[in-house]
């Protein structure tokens, strides 16, 4: 069945909020309540379980095909249909089980459908993997001095239950082809039959022996980092003075598991896959060519050449088949020549140390198809790493070119991290709550796979770019290069914090934070260091692009390496040209390095004179436009009503509450029962204005954390509830009215302020008495103390805001996004910036979402990410969204549809004076958009808010710019690497 409905129908709606809620927790805070709960006490039962003879199992017993449990006498299943023996779990194993941890997995007995009728399949089937990565990484883990409870796991009876497991997966193409990468990582790390060495099973006896003996690091690093037969000599000699007969054993164990490693052949199992061709009737004659060459390679050259194209034609293979006997022997195929494959691209890029340029790009073009191969990026990605080696095919090139064509060539090594977060983060998040060594998976398995010598050759040519143009990224005193990737532009002085398990009130104002993703509701900060760059076009980039607060993405090891600065005082700076700089802050604490923005207009601070307050009927969208912000609604409404004027089919219904009716709210009495809200605000805001700059912010805050606590208490009044109902009943109908509620303040959607995402939007609230107990939480909203230190981050923000509230009828779309009107990285009219993810919410939520650079003029696309969020939001008929697991499709946006967007960016600058207040020239169009059924639909838009004034300041320019004489000298392709 297709992955996106493995909940079993019966389950569906009595599962569907804990679906929801489950997916969000962990997408969003690591695992729900209930596993939060048994992580308390988890740390001591793993400690338990490791140390303990039985690991996690109290006893051995037959597990029966009838449900019987039988003690272990012989043949005690014989007349019970058969069954199989292996260890009884332990009462902390089934506590922690069923928190959600899926320790101890037996595969001799696995239930598979059980496991793929899971609320999160992907998130279960990680967990497999992850366990095993955690057992062979940290000498056996849970399973340590279990391995010799006899009885517990039946070697055979695992690596069938393992097979079983493959087999049923490959019976269908959700996990075979969409999750390929997932499918292939099992197959890998399970126990399956005809397991081969691998440099993972290198990497992972090495890391544990030493993980026991502190005088092995030096060696265990230089196997990590320089493995060669070599290693295997060093590892007996280093025996030879060690007299512990469990080390010697261990040490004997690496060393003929790095011999195996460099006499591996593949031919066996390419043999296999032949036979297993000819009885499918399948021709393959690629693959046979290939297969002939490997056996006829003699050069190490050749041999890295003829397996990279033979991991990419096997990946290919599995879709002509669905045999799972024959895609099983694919990915035995598969796993057998990456091994080679590895061995080959170490000696072949590994020590590749006088080349030209272009034979280093010669060469990084081959070792792309491994990398396809073993599905760390997509055909989709390979395509576009193609193109680009194509625009480096010539002789000489300017610098700068030269660094801007490198620059996309290093987005490989985010996109691999990003296919196996796709797959494995939510798993890891899990596991790691009660296990940290689990955090490493990701980065382990891209430090095993053919990547990691080609992420060390572009890394080299994007050193070599950065040195041509005159500049590099550096961090405390190092130069980084592929590692590193610019988001946001700015400077910050502040603490490195780790923020990685703070709740957003816990984020301080001056601090530089390290992340693993950027959270969705971003608080005022200094900086962000985030390993997963998500959407750049979301809330949250936004946010920090408008405040000039700078961003980067890094990879996980270097994040990991980072936190060794955390509590320090640093310095960050994000160029405009893209150049990093972060550094201890040495400078004194008047310093001019920072990006205040204070000379930039602020949020208006008073009640303006053009509101008008008296206005208290419910106003159709279809009689809003743009001339109406400000006046009896605020601009999100007033924009979209003129946005519906121009393209009447693309827009929704709505009906918005104007401001009148909030300030009406405002008669009733205040809550200490002195007169009226309205009369008690006033009178502290007047009070405020005496009140000396010293903890005046703390006072306003106060305040308007009152009124936020007060206006969500009010209900609905009466009369204007009578007006709401009347006015949804005509627009929208009165059967089952279903809209998104949208806070519309008088303070948001400015040039100079946008305030993305501060005010809340709840989605798809259903029935007319639902909306009217929802609009006063969206009338609150702006009152938050999020929203009120952002706005005050910008300027005072002591004024009695008005909200209105739109009520736009809900669009089931199946992918949604944003748009902006300019190249976001560059500020370039002549492309489109465009971030889409499957379902609603896709683009101003910060999940890691396709993302691509459109040239209108020519239809050029450039794919700058592919979208791995492991879920898609879609509307629940009942009310509120539901989570189901993303496609894992390549591509999000279709031709046709980029089309419709192109059409209609092309005709904006006809209606830009109207939506946005000036023409596109001077300010870029923010639009959100989504796609019912192929058409366009569209939900908003603003003018993109956008501080330029770091962009020049001269202390960015003296530590990170691209020299100018620098970026137009010439470069040359056959001139030899330093």
């Amino acid at each position: 069945m297709p992955i996106a409905l493995m909940v079993r129908p019966k389950l569906r709606k009595s599962a569907a909020a804990l679906l929801l809620l489950t997916a969000w927790m962990v997408a969003n805070h690591g695992p729900a309540p209930g596993i939060a709960l048994a992580a308390a006490t988890a740390d001591a039962r793993i400690a338990a379980m490791k140390s303990s003879p039985r690991g996690p199992f109290k006893a051995i017993r037959w597990f029966c095909n009838d449900g019987a449990v039988l003690k272990p006498t012989p043949n005690a299943c014989d007349s019970h249909g058969g069954g199989v023996q292996h260890g009884a779990w332990s009462r902390a194993t089934v506590d922690l089980r069923a928190a959600g941890y899926r320790i101890a997995n037996i595969y001799a007995d696995l239930d598979i459908d059980a496991l793929l009728d899971d609320e999160r399949p992907d998130v279960a089937l990680a967990a497999l993997a992850i366990e095993r990565f955690l057992i062979l990484s940290d000498d056996g883990w849970i399973l340590r001095r279990a391995r010799l409870y006899r009885g517990a796991m039946q070697a055979e009876d695992e690596r069938a239950g393992a097979e079983r497991l493959l087999l049923q997966l490959a019976q269908g193409d959700d996990w075979v082809i969409n999750r390929y990468l997932g499918w292939r990582t099992l197959g890998a790390l399970l126990p399956v039959a005809g397991e081969h060495t691998s440099f993972q099973s290198v990497r992972h006896l090495a890391s544990s022996i030493a993980a026991d003996n502190g005088d092995f690091v030096a060696l265990r690093n230089r196997i990590h980092a320089e493995p060669s037969p070599a290693t295997a000599e060093a590892v007996r000699n280093f025996a030879t003075h060690h007299q512990t007969d469990d080390l010697k054993a261990s040490l004997r164990r690496l060393a003929g598991a790095i011999d195996a490693l460099y006499d591996n052949s593949p031919i066996p199992a390419l043999a296999a896959l032949e036979s297993s061709l000819a009885q499918q009737q399948l021709t393959a004659p690629r693959f046979f060519e290939l297969s002939q060459q490997w056996a006829q390679a003699s050069s190490t050259g050749r041999r890295f050449e003829v397996s990279a194209h033979l991991l990419a034609s096997l990946r290919g293979l599995l879709a002509r088949g669905d045999d799972p006997g024959f895609r099983l022997a694919v990915l035995k195929a598969s796993l057998a020549v990456e091994a080679s494959h590895f061995v080959a691209a170490g000696e072949v890029l590994g020590e590749a140390r006088t080349v030209s340029r272009r034979q280093l790009l010669e060469r990084i073009g081959i070792a792309a198809r491994a990398v396809y191969g073993v599905g760390l990026i997509s055909a989709r990605q390979l395509r576009s790493f193609d193109a680009t080696l194509a625009e480096l095919a010539g002789d000489e090139m300017s610098a700068g070119q030269y660094r801007s064509l490198m620059g996309q060539l290093a987005l490989v090594p985010a996109w691999a991290e990003q296919q196996l977060a796709f797959v494995f983060a939510d798993g890891v998040k899990v596991l790691a709550s009660i296990e940290p060594l689990a955090s490493g998976f990701i980065s382990d398995q891209l430090r095993a796979s053919p990547l990691v010598y080609l992420a060390a050759a572009i890394d080299r040519l994007h050193r070599d770019a950065n040195r041509t143009a005159g500049t590099s990224h550096q961090m405390f005193g190092r130069v980084v290069g592929t590692a590193v990737r610019p988001l946001t532009a700015g400077i910050a002085r502040g603490v490195l914090r780790d923020g990685r398990t703070l709740s957003i009130g816990e984020f301080a104002a001056d601090g530089i934070y390290l992340l693993d993703e950027s959270p969705d509701r971003l608080p005022p900060v200094a900086g962000m260091i985030n390993s997963v760059p998500g959407n750049p076009l979301s809330h949250a980039q936004l946010l920090a692009r408008e405040f000039g607060i700078p961003t980067i993405g890094v990879a996980q090891d270097l994040l990991e390496a980072l936190m060794a600065h955390a509590g320090e005082r640093v310095l960050l700076i994000v160029s405009a040209a893209g150049v990093i700089h972060l550094a201890v802050d040495t400078a004194p604490e008047n310093a001019d390095t920072s990006t205040s923005a204070g000379a930039i207009p602020a949020p208006p601070a008073r009640e303006p004179a053009t509101l008008d307050l008296t206005h208290q009927d419910i106003v159709d969208l279809s009689a809003l436009r743009a001339s109406d912000s400000g006046r009896i609604v605020g601009p999100k409404s007033a924009r979209l009503g003129q946005l519906k004027a121009f393209y009447p089919a693309a827009v929704a219904g709505a009906v918005a509450v104007p401001f009148g009716a909030f300030r009406t709210l405002l008669e009733r009495p205040a809550s200490d029962g002195s007169g009226s809200m309205y009369d008690y605000v006033t009178a502290r805001l007047r009070a405020l204005e005496q009140q000396p700059m010293t903890g005046r912010a703390e006072t306003a805050e106060a305040l308007h954390q009152t009124l936020f606590d007060w206006i969500q208490r009010q209900p609905v009044p009466e009369l204007l509830a009578g007006r709401i109902r009347a006015a949804l009943e005509g627009q929208l109908g009165a059967h089952r009215v279903a809209v998104f509620i949208r806070s519309d303040s008088n303070v948001e959607d400015q040039q100079s302020f946008s305030g993305a995402g501060l005010n809340l939007t709840l989605p798809n609230v259903v029935g007319i008495d639902n909306i009217l107990a929802a609009i006063p939480t969206v009338w609150a909203s702006p009152y938050s103390q999020r929203a009120f230190r952002w706005r005050r981050a910008r300027g005072p923000a002591d004024a009695l805001i008005y909200p209105a509230v739109l009520l736009q009828r809900s669009v089931n779309v199946e992918k949604s996004g944003v748009m902006i009107t300019q190249d976001i990285d560059t500020g370039d009219g002549a492309w489109l910036s465009i971030a889409t993810n499957e379902g609603v919410g896709g683009g101003v939520d910060g999940r890691a979402a396709e993302v691509l650079r459109v040239h209108p003029a020519s239809g050029r696309v450039r794919l700058l990410a592919q979208a791995t969020a492991p879920t898609r939001k879609q509307l629940n008929p009942e009310g509120g969204i539901s989570v189901s697991l993303a496609s894992g499709n390549d591509v999000v946006l279709r031709h046709e549809e980029i089309a419709q967007l192109i059409s209609l960016a092309q005709s904006l600058p006809e209606h830009a004076q109207a939506l946005l207040g000036g023409d596109l020239q001077s300010v870029a169009a923010d639009i959100e958009f989504g796609f019912e059924q192929g058409r366009l639909r569209l939900f908003q838009i603003r003018p993109l808010a956008d501080i330029k004034h770091h962009q020049s300041h001269a202390f960015m320019q003296s530590l990170g710019s691209v020299e100018p004489d620098r970026s137009t000298r010439r470069v040359h392709l056959d001139e030899p690497l330093d």
